[in-house]
């Protein structure tokens, strides 16, 4: 008996992770990943052309191709990630949107840098590990936010996750 409540609760177990990987919320965030993944890509060919074609300086070079990148990221998620939920919108909110999006970046930003400094001086984990947990956590910090701040999702839609 005890052998079949625990392929039952292998089976129920199961049958929560394949419901959680095909939910909207998962899916939406494997959106939001993908455009931050393309940021990554804008940002440093961004930064390639301020810096080496028009020979602007390293900090002004950094600085405009990261914002390049978070316009970039603020668009595609705009119209991929949550295209739904920001259909016939006015340009003020949109606006009010970006603003936001942007400051949540620049809180992801001094977190990333936080977290990278903690676990390499504090716990000696590699630069490149530490870097890579602070990009996990970032994305997750910034995912979660912008959900909530910027792109409310349904009661319904949030309720999938809740439940799971």
């Amino acid at each position: 008996m005890k052998q079949y409540l625990e392929y039952f609760n292998i089976i129920f177990l199961i049958d929560k992770i394949y419901f959680y990987l095909h939910s909207a919320l998962f899916s939406r965030f494997i959106r939001f990943a993908v455009v931050g993944l393309s940021g990554v890509f804008v940002d440093l060919g961004a930064f390639y052309f301020l810096h080496s074609s028009l020979c602007l300086a390293l900090t002004m070079s950094a600085m405009l191709s990261t914002e390049i990148a978070i316009i970039n990221n603020f668009m595609w998620n705009d119209l991929w990630t949550f295209g739904d939920v920001s259909l016939q919108q006015k340009i003020s909110q949109k606006l009010q949107r970006f603003v936001k999006f942007n400051l949540i970046c620049l809180v992801g930003l001094i977190f990333n840098s936080l977290i990278v400094n903690w676990l390499f001086y504090q716990f000696q984990v590699n630069e490149y590990i530490a870097k890579l947990v602070a990009i996990a956590c970032v994305t997750l910090w910034n995912f979660w936010l912008n959900l909530k701040m910027n792109w409310q999702l349904t009661k319904t839609e949030v309720d999938v996750v809740v439940d799971i």
